[in-house]
């Protein structure tokens, strides 16, 4: 490679870290080890005990007129390779474990017509998802869902409906495998 073309490359690499840094230090109560990226930490807010595992990725979105939002309470986990989109606002409670690679998403795109391809709509709907929630590896959350308090969320789920307090929801799309879970 180029001596010059190296070093530019590095200069860019640098900038990209200290950026991410930046982003991270203003989610004060938060843990990450590498590779975490976070955009729009300013719409990003974390309770105390919060872990950010290798490769997650937050951002509130600039979609919805920049009102997306992505609140996490306390003692919350985000595991390996999660993705939370916050488009049309994210809050998750306290005591929530999300296992690796669950994607949680508060928006998404309609298909595109062929006779108007520049009109790209982005439809937006609030997720919550309440305390004392388990979401196994895998699980996929979509927009306008909320998951009640002491849920169970199967490995490699697609949750579509409101998933019921203390209830164990699996398979594709997500369906009550049991529930009163707890009190």
């Amino acid at each position: 490679m180029n001596p010059l073309r190296a070093l530019a490359a590095l200069g860019r690499l640098a900038r990209a870290e200290a950026g991410e840094a930046a982003q991270r230090a203003q989610l004060r109560g938060a843990r990450f080890t590498s590779g975490v990226i976070i955009r729009g930490a300013d719409r990003i807010t974390v309770g105390r005990n919060v872990f950010f595992d290798h490769g997650a990725y937050l951002n509130p979105s600039t979609v919805n007129d920049r009102r997306g939002y992505i609140a996490i309470g306390d003692d919350v986990e985000i595991g390996p390779y999660s993705v939370l989109w916050g488009g049309g606002g994210l809050r998750i409670g306290s005591r929530v474990h999300l296992g690796a690679h669950v994607h949680i998403t508060t928006q998404q795109g309609r298909p595109v017509q062929s006779e108007r391809p520049d009109d790209f709509v982005v439809d937006v709907a609030s997720v919550t998802i309440g305390d004392d929630v388990l979401i196994y590896s895998g699980a996929i959350i979509v927009p306008g869902v909320n998951i009640g308090r002491g849920a169970v969320v199967a490995a490699g789920a697609v949750v579509t409906e409101d998933v019921a307090a203390g209830t164990l929801v699996g398979g594709v799309p997500a369906r009550p495998l049991v529930s009163a879970l707890v009190d």
